[in-house]
């Protein structure tokens, strides 16, 4: 068997991508690369602790310097700000005092830290580690930190425990002690341990290096399926039994990796994590059905490029028909069940498929929707190929009533199976099948561009259709849940911190005292010091029962005994908070209700005294900062919440909501019905009415998806499925892959308009999106300041007779921050001169050392030396920016009391969001704009062009002989002027055709009187001597008769002579136009050798090869006929004294098969061979040779060519090419 060359160098080059791709698995993942990785991690560690070291010599040096003490910011500039920007800082203590710092975004100590030596050691402070070096200067202690890790009390998405950027290393591996046991140490300049590393996690690798294995593994397993179909396809089986070979070894590659995992690098990517997507043991991530969906697409378009009907009815003898019919069917169910599989795929996943918003669209949402895309694109195809084969032998209205039966076929199946029919599905069948037969390209001869734009609009309508139905779907089954959530509703934040206020009461030495005193005191005492932060978003009530108090319960006016009410209210409603005597109450008022129970012994009463605290949160209280940040990822709401707002009704009335619409306060002004459930669509809105108890409600509203969604998606999807098909359309069609691109004149203007579009557009668009960014970013800087000058006179009036802030103050400025907070909505911190933090409206920040309680050092050093009214400065804490604003307290002497900072967390989220939903509607439109510039840039150079293409096509129609049309144009410009001469050529072609064909014909007639004459002299001359020798012979009778008889054979075979002339001629000049049709050549060989089967003159012999079932597209009478007039010139070649032999011989060259038919005949001299092929040359005695002039007319009938080689003596071989039908290519 002959192998095509450079196919097992497909399997070579795959098994080596693959073995490469074990080799980095085995020393990326399963080796413990770890070492080399802490390998690393040492060097870069060594390298900053060296630059940290020579910068604390410099600071030494500073320090010994004349006014550092009073100029020492403006003296350490170059260090401010240092840990941000290169992962180190500095601090500076003065007799164990903080004096300076370099950052605040170290959470240090105020004093020198205990486990610091003039030595390296590693720090933990509450948000990381810091390998840290220290030197004495004086009464200066000087410590450089180098930020190690970070390592906050929770995480989410603004916080993110991992090694500092710098460093190479996974998050998973743990920071220990010195000498800890299995673990690596790491060492300092000093060449002493300081800290240790311990390799944990299920890859002691980052992520990012597990990418380049999987590819290769990926670029392999390509590799291997295009030499197995390559491999398959030489076998020379039916179309058939290789698509089953090549779906078996599919299966037997996925089998492996679904079973053994393999290869192994591949689950530690996102994609095959079942968190993205989990359907079935068969598809248990979105990797895998990505993978899937890959092995179909190239199942079908093997199906797209094999199937031919005409092959499977002469293999299994089923009509056409049949066949056609069954393969409809398949088709149809196919596509259910993609459908079926990609409403799965959608609904199973925990990533967003909607492309209206493209800051949602993640690399989860592009596989996803390369899935889909790879799933129809198959099916299309496979449908224009069944089409396609169909309209072979079926007139269009009859496959188009077929496809109408089988249409209905599977509809009515579908609604016996389900009860319900998936239209859906059906229609993009429908219509990709008519479609397909409408616009065939077996008929228009090319795979045209509108045709794709047409197949690709379809398919991106469908797309875009079960995209948004499933994932309406899915809201309103998230809708639900929220809707029953919200009823009994807890705050994950809230509870978070009772835990925390729960351990500070329990140590609180103050509280025993204050119960003593009257209970007014105990109160403001715990709402101020617990409850001024993140809970002044509740409506907090404080009761302090002994065991003999009572309470008045109103409205009823009752009186109960305190705690057995209490009791009693935790024994039904109560759920407890682990570890603390805090409850949930489940009372289903429509607020979210915790209760706190805090009992304290007395010596005078031996039942004690207890503090009961209810908190409810407010009626429509929006709260203001960043919660977000200060609870753990574990602990927050699912993202699928953000889309919805919500209302809660308690009673008919409006005690809470969510969100920017805006719901009436009471229920019952909306019409709806009296269940469970309710769905109402209005201000385009859709909204779950769910009705928890009598008079309670839960609104759950949800933004409908309009037109303009669709339109803002329909380019993202058409574009991305029509780069798409760009890629594949050589595997579509082949023979593009051999054609020259032409860069034509159409493509230039195309080209040229789309880019001027393009450029303009990109420059308008980045031009007014960085405008208008930076017009918000004033607009956010403009706010910040309005409310900063609000916030300072107010501070400042109340301040200005103060000369410094005593603790007294600072009581009194905690209470006012909470209200300023509440009323400018935004936090507020307060500083002293030193740069410590006073009071500040959300101290959960600092008191879980997210940040330091010292000011920014920049901010400090210009408000105190450079003496700025204000300042602004970008801040972050972890991933989360912000704009942050300072200004000074200044009392009426002029005296520097403080610095109020205001960290515009609220607001900045506001407007980050503004700009993201800005940024996103000019791209979405902007992309509308490109797409409509594309389409008007196509029309326009058609438009152009048109008329050169209509000259173009007139000039291939001009034929000398024929009456050529004039091109019909009104506009007088460069074109109307070039179609003037054409037409004007045109006319003088006519008369020179004319002038040319008579001058032809006159020579013709010529030539041909002269051959006849010639051809017809030859038997007058012995016809006329011999009735002259007639006419004087004078014999006896009996010889006389015997003359005349011998006279008359004579004449009679002359007049053979020249009927037979006369029959050559005919023959030559009635060559019909050929009638194409496709049959097998093998065949057709054995019928026309039939005829010489029984001729005893020659042995004639046929060798086919491996080509029986070879096909051509030929007229079948023509090609016998020169077939034959071949072999009968062969034989005549056979000189009498030989035996002779005619061989025939067929043989494949790329698109071309090859007839040869050899003798052994004399051979054809030199000197004849310019001559063989001319009408009237011929090298026999008799004849007007024109057998090898009609051969060859025959052959270029069909795009054939005839030739020969000969050898003078031994024998001529006369070669036929004629085009082989192609099998996988459409004509």
């Amino acid at each position: 068997m002959k192998y095509r060359p450079g196919k097992y160098f497909l399997l070579a080059l795959s098994a080596f991508l693959i073995i490469i791709a074990i080799l980095m698995e085995n020393g990326v993942v399963l080796r413990n690369p770890g070492e080399r990785l802490i390998s690393g991690f040492q060097e870069k560690l060594l390298e900053k602790e060296n630059k940290v070291a020579t910068a604390m010599e410099e600071i030494r040096m500073i320090t010994r310097s004349n006014g550092f003490t009073d100029n020492h910011l403006s003296s350490l500039v170059p260090y401010h700000e240092t840990m941000k920007n290169s992962g180190y800082g500095f601090l500076i203590y003065r007799e164990g005092k903080l004096f300076y710092w370099s950052d605040r975004s170290v959470a240090f100590r105020e004093n020198l830290p205990v486990n610091t030596e003039p030595d390296s050691k590693i720090i933990r402070f509450p948000n990381g580690f810091y390998l840290s070096r220290t030197i004495e200067e004086n009464d200066f202690t000087i410590i450089g930190l180098i930020q190690v890790r970070y390592d906050f009390p929770h995480e989410n998405k603004f916080l993110h425990n991992a090694y500092q950027e710098d460093f190479s290393l996974p998050e998973t591996f743990q920071v220990l002690k010195a000498g800890a046991e299995n673990s690596i140490d790491i060492y300092n300049l000093d060449n002493e341990k300081v800290f240790s590393i311990a390799l944990r996690g299920e890859i002691q690798c980052k992520k990012t290096q597990v990418y380049i294995p999987a590819l290769l593994y990926l670029a392999g397993f390509i590799l291997l399926i295009l030499f197995l179909r390559r491999l398959f396809t030489e076998l020379h089986q039916s179309s058939g039994l290789r698509l089953l070979l090549m779906l078996g070894v599919l299966f037997f590659l996925y089998w492996i990796h679904i079973l053994f995992r393999f290869p192994g690098v591949f689950y530690y990517l996102d994609i095959f994590s079942p968190a993205q997507f989990a359907y079935s043991f068969w598809l248990p991530s979105l990797g895998d059905f990505f993978i899937v969906s890959c092995f179909i697409f190239y199942l079908l378009l093997n199906l797209y490029r094999d199937l031919r009907i005409i092959h499977i009815e002469r293999n299994l003898l089923i009509s056409r028909n049949y066949i056609l019919a069954f393969l409809l069917f398949a088709a149809a169910i196919g596509y259910f069940l993609a459908g079926f599989f990609i409403t799965r795929l959608i609904a199973n996943s925990s990533f967003s498929f909607t492309l209206n918003q493209i800051n949602e669209i993640t690399l989860q949402t592009a596989i996803g929707i390369a899935s889909i895309m790879l799933l129809l694109f198959g099916l299309v195809l496979f449908t224009i190929r069944i089409t396609d084969e169909g309209l072979r032998f079926l007139e269009k209205k009859e496959y188009i009533l077929l496809l109408a039966a089988v249409t209905l076929v599977v509809a009515l199946g579908g609604y016996v199976f389900s009860g319900i029919v998936s239209y859906q599905p059906l229609l993009l069948f429908a219509f990709s099948s008519l479609l397909a037969a409408i616009y065939n390209p077996s008929t228009s001869r090319k795979f045209g561009m509108s045709y794709l734009v047409l197949f690709i609009a379809i398919i991106t309508v469908f797309s875009l259709e079960i995209i948004y139905r499933v994932t309406v779907s899915k809201e309103r089954e998230v809708q639900k849940l929220l809707a029953v959530n919200l009823v009994a509703e807890h705050d994950p934040a809230a509870e978070v911190f009772l835990a925390e206020i729960q351990q500070d009461i329990n140590r609180d030495p103050n509280i025993p005292d204050l119960l003593l005193q009257p209970y007014e005191n105990l109160e403001e005492y715990l709402e101020f010091t617990y409850f001024s932060g993140f809970f002044r978003q509740y409506d907090l009530q404080i009761t302090i029962c002994s065991g003999s108090d009572s309470l008045i319960i109103h409205p009823q006016n009752t009186i109960v005994p305190c705690f057995p009410f209490f009791d009693k209210m935790i024994e039904d409603q109560g759920i407890p908070l682990t570890g603390t005597s805090f409850y949930y109450l489940d009372n289903m008022n429509g607020r979210i209700s915790y209760f706190g129970k805090i009992h304290y012994p007395l010596s005078s009463d031996s039942i004690g005294i207890s503090i009961f605290m209810e908190l409810h949160s407010r009626i429509a209280s929006e709260g203001i900062g960043f919660p977000e940040l200060l609870i753990d990822k574990s602990m927050q709401k699912p993202s699928s919440y953000n889309r919805f707002e919500y209302a809660k009704y308690y009673g008919g009335e409006l005690v809470d909501k969510h969100g920017d619409y805006q719901y009436n306060y009471y229920i019952y002004s909306y019409d709806f019905e009296d269940a469970e459930f309710t769905y109402r669509i209005w201000d385009g809105y859709e909204h779950l009415i769910y009705r928890s108890r009598e008079d309670n409600y839960v609104i759950v509203s949800r933004s409908l998806y309009t037109f303009v969604d669709y339109l803002i998606s329909f380019p993202y999807l058409f574009v991305f499925y029509f780069a798409f098909s760009l890629l594949i359309l050589p595997l579509i069609r082949p023979k593009n892959r051999k054609q020259k691109f032409q860069f034509d004149l159409k493509l230039r203007i195309q080209v040229s308009i789309i880019s001027i579009v393009f450029v303009s557009l990109l420059l308008v668009a980045l031009g007014t999106i960085f405008y208008n960014i930076d017009e918000y970013r004033s607009r956010l800087q403009e706010d910040l300041d309005a409310k900063m000058n609000s916030i300072s006179a107010e501070i400042d009036l109340r301040l200005e007779e103060v000369e410094e802030i005593t603790p007294d103050i600072e009581e009194w400025l905690t209470r006012e921050l909470v209200k300023l907070s509440n009323i400018f909505t935004t936090d507020i911190n307060i500083y002293s001169v030193n740069g410590d933090l006073l009071v500040s409206s959300r101290p959960e920040v600092f008191n879980r050392g997210l940040i330091s309680r010292k000011i920014s050092t920049d901010a400090y050093y210009e408000l105190f030396e450079n003496f700025q009214t204000s300042y602004f400065q970008p801040e972050r804490i972890g991933q989360l920016g912000y704009l942050s604003a300072y200004t000074p307290i200044i009392n009426d002497k002029g005296d520097y009391l403080g610095f109020i900072n205001l960290p515009y967390f609220t607001h900045q989220d506001k407007y980050s969001q503004e700009i993201s939903t800005f940024i996103v509607a000019f791209i979405n439109l902007y992309v509308l704009l490109f797409l409509a510039s594309i389409m008007v840039a196509i029309f326009i150079a058609n438009q152009i062009t048109r008329p050169l293409v209509t000259i173009r096509e007139n000039l291939r129609k001009i034929e000398l002989g024929k009456r050529n049309e004039h091109i019909q144009y009104r506009m007088d410009d460069e074109i109307g002027k070039l179609v003037k001469e054409y037409n004007r050529k045109v006319d003088e072609l006519l008369v020179s055709a004319e002038l040319l064909a008579r001058s032809e014909r006159e020579s013709a007639w010529r030539e041909m009187a002269k051959q006849i004459a010639h051809e017809i002299k030859n038997p007058l001359t012995p016809m006329k001597l011999n009735i002259q020798h007639l006419m004087r012979f004078k014999g006896e009778e009996q010889e006389y008769r015997e003359t005349v008889n011998r006279v008359a054979l004579t004449l009679i075979g002359q007049i053979e002579t020249l009927s037979e002339i006369a029959t050559e001629f005919s023959n030559f000049a009635q060559i019909p136009t050929a009638r194409k049709q496709v049959f097998n050549l093998s065949g057709q060989i054995d019928k026309v050798m039939e005829l010489y089967e029984n001729d005893h003159r020659v042995k004639v012999s046929v060798d086919k090869g491996d080509l029986k079932d070879v096909m051509v597209n030929a007229d079948r009478e023509q090609l016998s006929r020169a077939l034959i007039n071949l072999v009968k010139n062969g034989i005549q070649a056979i000189p009498a004294d030989r035996d002779g032999k005619i061989s025939i011989t067929l043989k494949r060259e790329a698109h071309m098969v090859v007839i040869s038919v050899s003798d052994n005949g004399t051979g054809i001299p030199a000197e004849l061979e310019e001559k063989m092929f001319s009408p009237n040359f011929t090298t026999k005695s008799s004849g007007m040779g024109l057998g090898l002039a009609i051969v060859k007319n025959i052959a270029e009938n069909f795009n054939g060519h005839v030739w020969y080689e000969t050898t003078p003596g031994a024998g001529t071989t006369f070669y036929l090419d004629i085009p082989v039908y192609e099998e996988n290519v459409d004509d």
